[in-house]
């Protein structure tokens, strides 16, 4: 479909008065009046040459370019995260099993030394018992009789030192079953701690691109918009009589282009916001 366009309307002038306003000019409007531009020169055969800077730049919406979908960085971060998270807990479970693997090693020599000294000591106590008694001139049966209750003794002690160590054995087992236990609950926490921060970060991505599609659509839609505003934009211009540098004449079409910008805006948003949302719900 042709392009509308005034013949009387210098749209150099108001390409350059609208570029002026710089970050603030309205890119949609400019790419507006480029097209009319081409098309006037285009149609009324003049010897200049058409330009294609805003139209371009509208046709590659800038909202587009800064959206590329990041999620693939951001799986790659929580990976990490996790791996890091998982080495850290299996250093500790690991550093913890050792030291329990130590205190278990330890026990059979400290038992043994421990044997040793109270079978040690009731043998120097029999030696002791058996001159005193041939000192005493005691007979053999009492001797008997001694020696045998210092036997029970020796052997009670050594029974309650295999119940001790038996019992020092049985807790280091428990608290390395409970150590095991530990680890495996804390893998799942951080796991689940990992994909639940993923799932949000994924999220979040998800919406940012999401926007900013939308964001291009509305940017499109608003550059259509103006081109068919164009026979009442130049209309009005012509209508303020201003001459070809078009200060004035820019002013009053911009008042006017502000109040059909506010409608055109609201009428892309709402197009937008009905197709722009599809591609998120399909990603949720």
């Amino acid at each position: 479909m042709p392009t509308n366009y005034d013949p009387g309307v210098d749209y150099s002038a108001l390409i350059a008065q609208e570029a002026a306003k710089g970050v603030n000019a309205n890119r949609p409007l400019l790419a507006a009046y480029e097209t009319a531009r081409n098309a006037k020169i285009a149609g009324e055969g003049l010897g200049y040459a058409q330009t294609h800077v805003y139209t371009q730049e509208a046709g590659r919406p800038r909202y587009y370019y800064t959206a590329t979908d990041q999620s693939g960085y951001i799986d790659e971060l929580y990976d990490a995260a996790r791996s890091r998270s998982l080495s850290a807990l299996e250093g500790a479970y690991e550093a913890q099993l050792a030291a329990l693997d130590g205190e278990a090693d330890a026990l059979p020599a400290a038992y043994r030394a421990a044997k040793n000294a109270a079978a040690g000591s009731s043998a120097v106590e029999r030696r002791n018992i058996d001159e005193s008694f041939a000192a005493a001139g005691l007979n053999s049966g009492a001797a008997a009789q001694a020696r045998l209750s210092m036997s029970t003794q020796l052997l009670g002690e050594l029974s309650a030192l295999d119940a001790e160590k038996a019992a020092r054995e049985a807790d280091i087992s428990a608290r390395r079953t409970a150590a095991l236990a530990e680890y495996r609950s804390a893998i799942a926490a951080a796991v689940a701690e990992n994909e639940t921060a993923r799932a949000r970060a994924l999220y979040e991505e998800a919406v940012r691109v999401d926007e900013s599609y939308r964001e291009a659509e509305q940017e499109l839609a608003l550059q259509e918009s103006y081109l068919d505003m164009l026979p009442e934009i130049t209309a009005a211009y012509a209508s303020a009589g201003a001459p070809a540098g078009g200060t004035y004449s820019a002013a009053r079409v911009e008042k006017g282009e502000e109040e059909r910008a506010t409608g055109a805006a609201s009428a892309s948003r709402s197009a937008a916001s009905g197709g722009g949302g599809k591609r998120l719900i399909a990603l949720m």
